[in-house]
């Protein structure tokens, strides 16, 4: 989703997902010209998605891709 680049704003959406027992499993953010953009991992798409809607924010179209779990230890190789 696109947000105002401005103090405060993911905090907001955060805050929305948290109320709404929304677990995720990824977030990122970062400005994206005068807007910034929030990505997020829900846990459950489904419960991601009425989160959104009863909080009446706007999000782009699912994407799709991959997340890597795993414990990060020095010299593991898988």
């Amino acid at each position: 989703m696109e947000v105002a680049n401005k103090p405060g704003e993911a905090a907001r959406v955060l805050g929305a997902l948290a109320a709404a027992d929304v677990n995720l499993l990824a977030f990122s953010g970062f400005p994206s010209g005068r807007k910034a953009q929030l990505d997020f991992v829900p846990e459950n798409v489904a419960v991601f998605k009425n989160a959104v809607k009863a909080a009446k924010i706007k999000i782009r179209p699912q994407k799709f891709g991959f997340l890597v779990q795993g414990k990060d230890r020095k010299g593991c190789s898988g």
